[in-house]
């Protein structure tokens, strides 16, 4: 028993690491998600597009493409959930 509990760990510890070397460094701080991804988490959004903006090289790289369309259309969807949101609170 205490061996399958230490092959386990041992396990998930490599699970983890392999998870978390999923974004490759070369795609920025928050790379590899999509304009949906990025709108739904826009403090991401905004350091990768920084990231971006820090070499003229970086903006072809799709996540940075895909940071930079969220950005374009962060305004109309935060007014969307502002008035989907002030619909909910009326009676």
């Amino acid at each position: 028993m205490k061996k399958s509990w230490i092959r386990a760990a041992i396990f998930g510890c490599f699970m983890i690491e392999g998870l978390a070397g999923c974004s490759s460094v070369k795609d920025g701080p928050d790379g590899g998600h999509t304009v949906s991804w990025y709108l739904h988490h826009q403090s991401k959004m905004r350091e990768e597009r920084q990231w971006c903006a820090n070499s003229v090289d970086r903006s072809k790289l799709t996540s940075c493409q895909n940071a930079g369309k969220a950005g374009a259309k962060a305004l109309g969807y935060n007014a969307k959930k502002a008035m989907q949101s002030l619909g909910n609170d009326l009676p």
